[in-house]
């Protein structure tokens, strides 16, 4: 279980530092073909493009830094950039990034014992150039192994429609409200990020979004409507938590389920399964991978997204009532 708990914090280091890129970079992407006074703006796609171009050097490089320091950032950095260009995608990032982390341990062990003449020579010149060199040979294979699955696994995504694309935005709708934040909730988020690659416009990424809004967002709700089953200290947190739900930060609800457990949890699992179902059957769709209620006016069926937010919020809503004047409020 410890070294389960390790991996998970290894990957968990490289998804922290990843995102603000992809956000980022999708955003400016999906800014840049919007249309303003009958002007696009080419040099935001650009700068789109090149920020999301680190997304696999970042994840691989600060999951190596989880595991080896700061030696193995060079070396995870220089694994996700060849995931990068052999296709391998984010499961070749992630493997070249614990790949390029093991190896590094395994270099410093190997030097462990040199003469103190040659420590400042470590950092600088052997740990670079032999974890770069040995990850590199490793990538070989990993891009060779996990290429094709990959491709297959980005193609599927972006295509997926009709029934296939409703079963799917319910089943990562209740992921994206399962952890709230942690690793099930970001594969899930990875998937709808997926969707967007190559400047696609994505109703699973639209879907996604929605289901990961609606836990605080229905908290806020309950919380300005059935004022008696909260404390004073609970209430004043009504506009905090509705700003995060409308900012698409799923993990402004965690202090509730935590406090109510499955009382508070389940009816917000089923609140964004719902709103994910309603998102994907008005085909709304998103161009940009964050943003929630700020991205509304890049969206294709933006009417659709706002009808999913209204309806899983209700439901979530209520059923917490419910809960509670079954007395299961704990």
């Amino acid at each position: 279980m410890h070294e389960r708990m390790k991996i998970y914090q290894h990957v968990m280091n490289g998804f922290s530092y990843m995102l603000p890129f992809v956000v980022a970079g999708g955003l400016l992407i999906a800014l840049s073909s919007f249309s303003f006074f009958g002007n696009t703006f080419p040099y935001l796609h650009d700068v789109g493009e090149l920020v999301l171009s680190y997304t696999f050097p970042i994840l691989a490089g600060w999951i190596a830094f989880s595991i080896a320091d700061r030696p193995g950032i060079v070396a995870g950095v220089a694994a996700g950039g060849l995931a990068l260009i052999g296709q391998s995608g984010f499961m070749g990032a992630i493997l070249g990034g614990f790949a390029a982390g093991y190896l590094m341990e395994i270099i410093k062990w190997m030097f462990k014992k040199l003469p103190r003449t040659f420590n400042s020579m470590k950092p600088i010149l052997i740990y670079p150039l032999l974890g770069v060199l040995f990850t590199a040979i490793t990538m070989l294979g990993i891009n060779f192994l996990i290429s094709p699955l990959s491709i297959w696994l980005e193609q599927e995504i972006i295509n997926i429609d009709g029934i296939p694309l409703l079963i799917a935005a319910m089943i990562l709708g209740g992921f994206m409200a399962v952890d709230m934040g942690g690793p099930i909730n970001k594969i899930a988020y990875m998937i709808g990020v997926i969707s967007i690659v190559h400047d696609h416009s994505s109703a699973l990424m639209a879907a996604i979004m929605a289901a990961g809004m609606i836990p605080p967002l229905a908290i806020s709700f309950a919380l300005a409507i059935f004022k008696k089953d909260f404390t004073d200290t609970e209430r004043k947190m009504s506009k905090q938590i509705a700003i995060t739900g409308l900012s698409f930060i799923t993990e402004g609800a965690m202090p509730f389920v935590k406090t109510y457990h499955k009382s508070v949890h389940l009816p917000l699992i089923l609140g964004s399964i719902f709103a994910a179902m309603i998102c994907a059957m008005f085909q709304t769709a998103v161009p940009a991978p964050h943003g929630g209620i700020f991205v509304v006016f890049l969206m294709t069926n933006w009417w659709g997204f706002l009808i999913s937010l209204l309806s899983g919020t209700l439901l979530s809503s209520f059923l917490i009532k419910m809960n509670f004047i079954l007395g299961r409020k704990a």
